[in-house]
This record gives C-alpha cells, structure tokens and sequence, in this order.
C-alpha cells in the first residue's frame, strides 16, 4: 500500500497511461495473438458508506487474487487492466490492490466521474484496447459479479466463469475467423449470458460503446437483437466443464433460464469456498460440427 500512495495519483495515471495506445502483450513483435484481461470493479460512488467500500474492497481483492492465481498457473503472458469505480478517497488502497499483483489500472477511469453507469467503464477500456490491439488479438472481459451484495454464490459464478475462460483451449476461436467471441452460455442472438467472454480486438473495436440508463444494454452489447443466428460466432465452453459439475447440456445457444441447474448452483457453491484455482484440463473439440450445422431451435 505504501508504494500505492508514494506514487501519488497523478504518477499512477501516466503509468496507466502507457498502455492505452496499444495492444498490452505481444509474444514476438507482428507474429502472434496476445491475450489480455479486462476486469472491471465498481465499489460505489462519492456518496457510498466508507464501510460499505471497504467490504467491497474486500471482496474485490479476493477476486484480483483469484485472477493473478489463475494467470501465474498459466503458460501465457497475460495482462490485466483494471478500470473501476470508486469514491477519489479510496484510489490509493484501490490502486495498491490492483498493482499489488502486477496488473494495470485504467486511466479513464482515475479522471472519470465517479458514479454507477453499470458496465460502461468496463467497456470503454476493452473498446480502447481494442482499437489499438491487431484483430485477431483477444480479450477476455469479467466484472466484479456479487462485488453490491457481498454474495458469495456470486464469488463462486466469477470464479468458475473465469478459471473455465482463462483455461479453456482456444484454438478452435484463433483458428476461425467466422468466430469472434467464446463463453460459457452464448445467447441466440449472440451475446454471453453474465458477461464474461473472449472476444477478438478487431470485433470489439466495431462495436459502439456508449453509457447507457438500462444495465442490461452491456450484456448485449457484443450481440445484436436483430441477429437471430448471431449465436454462430460464438465459441461455447460449457463443455469445458463436466456434466456432473454443470447439468446442462452442450448447445450452440441458451436461453437465459437455460443458463442454471441445481448442479450448476453446487459447483457455484464448491468455487466459493476454495482457497486457489482447480486446474481443469485443456478439453477436446469444443463443440460437434454437426451441432454447430443443424443447432436447436
């Protein structure tokens, strides 16, 4: 914390700063897709109760340290940018939370306005970091589910959602350029129900981000309401998991009550109490041809 506060705000916005121009990691120079994470936390406005904060702030490190574990397991270098949202009196403990594990801190977000516009800051820097990534680089997108009501069911969502992201074979999404996106529960018309994804740069850079009074406009915002078959360029993972973990079914689209199962409910239970990441094994092909050509209707 104290390295947090040495630098003083305007010393961390220009160290945030660097990365907003470009893609965050390149293997070698021009050659390969870099992945990067964006996490996105919102701990209340200037008008939240300084306990309040501290609780989320709380929560919000347990999940930065989930995230950190599951990155330091893998292979791949991968870098975090954090925006978020919280009352300017907390920026330092904020910023040390998130540097603390070697990630980055937005630097929209240390000059925005700190109040609720749901997901937009989250979303605004993976745009950013879009439109300076190659198109084929990824991004996987993840935000402080449960963070309001300290739920821990929710803690055990983002920690299954996320070790099934940050493990899963994705060679099937690189290989694939009809494929932009990858999640656990693709909507028909192509979003991914609880908003944690992979998605390509040079898709995300297409999209339109904007605020928005409707929370659930960032859940649809890498889909299109208009786009009955828009599911076809998602990559599902709920295959990632077995069976007896998840109790639904491998499908190339869900429905939003498809989307839980009382095994489901369990396995969320189990994540929430576990000390570190439960390695899952890189799975075989992600989905039959044959269900991607003559999907459910």
């Amino acid at each position: 914390m104290a390295a947090a506060v040495a630098a003083g705000p305007a010393d961390l916005y220009r160290d945030a700063q660097r990365i907003a121009a470009g893609p965050m990691w390149r293997y070698a120079a021009g050659m390969s897709i870099s992945r990067s994470v964006v996490y996105f936390a919102y701990l209340g406005d200037e008008g939240t109760e300084a306990g309040v904060v501290g609780q989320r702030l709380a929560f919000m490190r347990r999940q930065l340290r989930w995230l950190s574990d599951l990155i330091e397991a893998s292979l791949d270098p991968i870098e975090v940018l954090v925006p978020y949202v919280a009352p300017r009196a907390w920026d330092a403990e904020v910023h040390d939370a998130i540097t603390r594990h070697g990630f980055r801190i937005d630097p929209a977000s240390i000059r925005s306005d700190r109040r609720n516009s749901f997901e937009y800051p989250g979303f605004r820097a993976m745009r950013t970091l879009a439109e300076g990534a190659a198109p084929d680089d990824l991004i996987y997108y993840c935000h402080s589910k449960g963070i309001v009501q300290l739920a821990e069911s929710k803690m055990g969502l983002f920690r299954l959602h996320t070790e099934v992201g940050l493990t899963a074979d994705l060679a099937r999404l690189t290989a694939n350029p009809n494929l932009t996106r990858a999640g656990l529960f693709p909507s028909r018309r192509g979003w991914c129900w609880y908003n944690f994804f992979w998605i390509k740069a040079g898709y995300m850079a297409g999209r339109t981000v904007r605020e928005s009074a409707d929370r659930y406009h960032f859940e649809a915002l890498i889909g299109d309401y208009d786009d009955k078959e828009g599911y076809r360029g998602v990559l599902p993972l709920i295959d990632r998991l077995p069976f007896e973990d998840s109790g639904i079914a491998v499908k190339p689209w869900y429905r939003a009550e498809e989307t839980a199962s009382p095994a489901l409910f369990a396995t969320y239970r189990y994540y929430a109490g576990l000390e570190c990441p439960r390695r899952l094994p890189h799975p075989h092909e992600a989905l039959p041809a044959s269900a991607v050509d003559h999907p459910e209707r």
